[in-house]
């Protein structure tokens, strides 16, 4: 169906618009410069963008700031992939060389954790289904914390400011151990879904959840700091329930098959990491601001 105008010669396929909802694409046709004034007045805008422009695109400029923290050595992928050899609390995939016998040793209990975690896959089919997407995985801490991602909301920039340097790092890590994903090395295990086409190690999943519950731990009252500060004589009950909602959708990817327990440490250990980082940032950085009014935000949690 379209429709004319005479004056402006516009013809318009209707069917590429959405009538009155103001979405669809706007068309000019070569008739429209002629209503445009020869001689235009002009000022440069004396008021800014508005700063609460759309968060996810925004947190682009935290994970600036977090790459330029004076409190790396190296650079974030660096220091912690130096964190990861100086740990022996998980394994982590050879950077060079030839497999050894103690590696295929490490591999196949890795293996036999994914195929015993397979027997929960029953009672969380549809949580895992939901969380296989990052907006969808989102959506357990905004529930949790009862936040509208759809209304300006502090706490969930926070979150998606966490999502983002999660996402970095943990790509960032991926692209350096390269690690075969558990069905790539054992067919068996059949995954529930099709995992991403990304390395292994680290989980994603696990870093960058574990990194939002740290986030907004920061955030609650009083602050739960990372491991290494001092921790409040009591800790939010919040804070409790932050943990293992990291922890069971780090598990999840387990039990669907795309992940080894290794995976899920190796995200936790560097979510630590990172949180240590962000912790040391003066008061004066964006990341501490963005902190400090999600704190606003959250005061009457328990």
């Amino acid at each position: 169906m379209s429709g004319s105008t005479d004056d402006l010669d516009l013809d318009l396929d209707l069917s590429v618009h959405t009538l009155g909802t103001g979405v669809g694409p706007r068309a000019n046709t070569d008739a429209f410069p002629r209503l445009i004034p020869t001689n235009i007045t002009v000022k440069w805008p004396k008021k800014k963008y508005s700063e609460f422009w759309d968060p996810e695109m925004r947190a682009w400029a935290y994970v600036q700031e977090f790459i330029k923290a004076p409190t790396w050595v190296t650079g974030p992928i660096e220091d912690i992939m130096a964190a990861y050899a100086a740990q022996s609390s998980f394994p982590v995939p050879r950077l060079t060389g030839t497999p050894t016998a103690a590696d295929n040793a490490v591999i196949k209990q890795q293996v036999m954790g994914v195929l015993n975690a397979s027997i929960d896959r029953a009672d969380r089919t549809i949580e895992i289904l939901d969380q296989a997407e990052g907006a969808g995985a989102l959506h357990y801490w905004t529930g949790l914390l009862r936040i509208e991602a759809s209304k300006r909301s502090p706490t969930y920039e926070l979150m998606l400011v966490a999502r983002k340097i999660g996402e970095y790092v943990s790509m960032g890590l991926k692209n350096k151990y390269l690690m075969r994903r558990p069905a790539q090395v054992y067919p068996w295990i059949m995954p529930l879904i099709d995992g991403p086409d990304t390395p292994s190690y680290p989980s994603g999943h696990s870093l960058q959840g574990h990194l939002i519950s740290a986030a907004v731990k920061l955030a609650l009252t009083p602050e739960v700091p990372p491991p290494s500060k001092v921790q409040p004589v009591v800790r939010p009950e919040t804070a409790r329930a932050l943990d293992v909602l990291a922890d069971r959708v780090a598990y999840n990817r387990e039990v669907a098959g795309v992940h080894y327990n290794m995976d899920s440490a190796a995200g936790a250990f560097g979510a630590v990491q990172c949180i240590e980082v962000l912790y040391a940032l003066p008061g004066t950085s964006i990341f501490k601001k963005l902190v400090a009014l999600a704190k606003q935000e959250l005061s009457d949690l328990p």
